[in-house]
């Protein structure tokens, strides 16, 4: 049996150790996978487990439950929340508390009526995977998907430009649901087979279900049209207001219920936001683009385009397959990939070289590539000269075909180093704006990615690869070190070092303290 995971809050340690100790988690279905003292501890926590379930009380210090269930309604959408109160706060607790809570208890917590709990959220818990995994239904949804004229439309109208006025009147006659809202932006979705165990349904249903998912995640926050495409799952979206944030955070939760509950794992690319129905061809080919990134972020989480090609602001253009094929291998294959990708281009079908026209094809479309991602041409490509004179000396193909492959290895540790660079120079901005404003308590990790322009899920991955620590680790350790520093250098008074170092709270900023070094301040 599938142990679901939960996390106990409360302020006294003493109620958590009891809350463990009383019921029997293996019997009832769970597994305790952590416990928090108070919300902004659970908060931080919830951000880096698997959670299913939070088990909390109203009262606590720094951040009481209703907070705490609010924000994680927010950033975690599937989660369940069972609330415990006392009896003066417990209808103020149900009329408080709408988003994500599936039972309230009432303290002192019962054993028995805290496993009847358990028992129902379980059930439900189950229900909903069984849902998904339900062949029937699945299969009938299948079946009973959008009809095939509306389907291929929405495929034409992601993959490439279409006349405005086709475009306006089949939008008006399928009645698209992306056809208001300011911003608009497409995602596309690979799904990725292999690894632990199978996936709990056939490769047939396992789209749909995926599909399923993401309409349950798109439904009531944005317009959505989602299609079955092969191999890739497409999305368009429309929002009122700048989507990125909220549709990375939605697909990354949409990442993690197919790896838990179909056993499958999603790549998703996502493309920059446009204003009009006829840019989402653009957006869905930058999404595509992102998704060949995956090779460097890894999978199961949302890329944003412009997270990863940072350095080129202009909007990548879709430059046709062969382009495509060879821009990819450059960018993520091996010294042998690229060697036998060259071998492939310049191969007439037979495994055998063809002429010098076709050296010329493959240089028109390096030449394009190297316009597109800011490469120098020179500096990729050698002095204009020496290579003119090595294609008009009708060199042979075999000094040819090494030339190209110099080229295309060149290109390749350019775009490697410049990733590596651009990642780098990002976590140093972050530092140095952390180091700047940590007095500032209002200072957060959205004001800090819109500072850099880029997004959180980006951003979380590459600072913890670069410094260790996480956000919230990096700003409280540099938060310590000056209190530290004041404590010993001056007579303040606590709550004076508190608000010099970013804490409206002096309790909260004592208890962050002595967790930190094990005495008070």
């Amino acid at each position: 049996m599938r142990l679901y995971k939960i996390m106990i809050v409360d302020d006294e340690a003493e109620v958590r150790q009891a809350i463990a100790r009383k019921i029997d988690w293996r019997a009832v279905g769970f597994e305790i996978v952590a416990d928090a003292e108070n919300g902004r501890d659970a908060l931080e926590k919830a951000e880096t487990l698997e959670l299913d379930v939070v088990l909390t009380d109203i009262k606590m210090p720094f951040m009481d439950g209703l907070e705490l269930g609010a924000e994680l309604a927010r950033r975690k959408p599937n989660l369940k929340l069972i609330v415990f109160s006392g009896f003066d706060e417990f209808e103020y607790a149900k009329e408080a508390i709408k988003l994500n809570v599936v039972e309230y208890v009432l303290k002192p917590v019962n054993a028995a009526e805290l496993t009847a709990i358990l028992d129902r959220v379980r059930g439900t818990l189950d229900a909903e995977i069984e849902q998904r995994r339900n062949i029937r239904q699945l299969t009938q949804a299948y079946q009973e998907s959008l009809p095939l004229l509306r389907e291929k439309f929405l495929l034409d109208l992601l993959r490439g430009p279409m006349d405005p006025q086709v475009l306006e009147a089949q939008a008006e006659r399928f009645g698209l649901a992306v056809r208001e809202g300011a911003y608009k932006v497409a995602a596309v979705c690979d799904i990725v087979h292999g690894g632990e165990g199978r996936p709990a349904l056939s490769d047939e249903l396992v789209p749909v279900s995926v599909r399923q998912m993401l309409s349950d995640a798109l439904w009531d926050r944005c317009g959505s049209e989602i299609v079955l495409g092969v191999p890739s799952i497409l999305v368009a979206t429309a929002w009122e207001r700048d989507p990125v944030e909220s549709l990375m955070r939605l697909l990354g939760e949409v990442c993690t219920e197919c790896k838990r509950i179909l056993g499958v794992t999603l790549a998703v690319g996502i493309g920059r936001p446009c204003q009009s129905l006829a840019e989402l061809c653009r957006s869905c080919a930058e999404a595509r683009t992102a998704l060949e990134y995956r090779a460097v972020v890894g999978l199961g989480k949302p890329i944003y385009i412009q997270d990863m090609e940072r350095l080129d602001r202009t909007a990548p253009e879709w430059d046709g397959h062969r382009e495509q094929q060879l821009l990819s291998v450059i960018k993520f294959g091996t010294r042998e990939q690229i060697a036998a990708m060259v071998d492939k281009l310049l191969s007439d079908g037979e495994g055998e070289w063809s002429d010098q026209s076709r050296v010329l094809g493959i240089l028109g479309t390096l030449l394009s590539i190297l316009r597109r991602c800011r490469l120098g041409e020179e500096a990729m490509l050698g002095p204009r000269g020496s290579w003119i004179k090595l294609l008009a000396e009708d060199a042979p193909m075999e000094a040819l075909r090494d030339w190209l492959l110099s080229v295309c290895l060149n290109m390749s540790g350019c775009m490697d180093q410049r990733r590596v660079s651009t990642a780098k120079r990002l976590v140093e901005e972050a530092e140095r704006y952390i180091r700047e404003h940590y007095p500032d308590s209002g200072l957060s990790v959205d004001r800090l990615c819109e500072h850099l322009h880029i997004s959180q899920s980006y951003f979380s991955t590459i600072f913890k690869q670069e410094t260790g620590r996480s956000y919230v680790q990096y700003l409280t350790d540099v938060r310590m070190e000056h209190a530290v520093e004041l404590l010993r250098a001056t007579d303040d008074k606590t709550y004076m070092v508190a608000e010099k170092v970013g804490y409206d709270e002096p309790n909260y900023f004592s208890y962050v303290f002595k967790k930190r070094f094990g005495v008070s301040p």
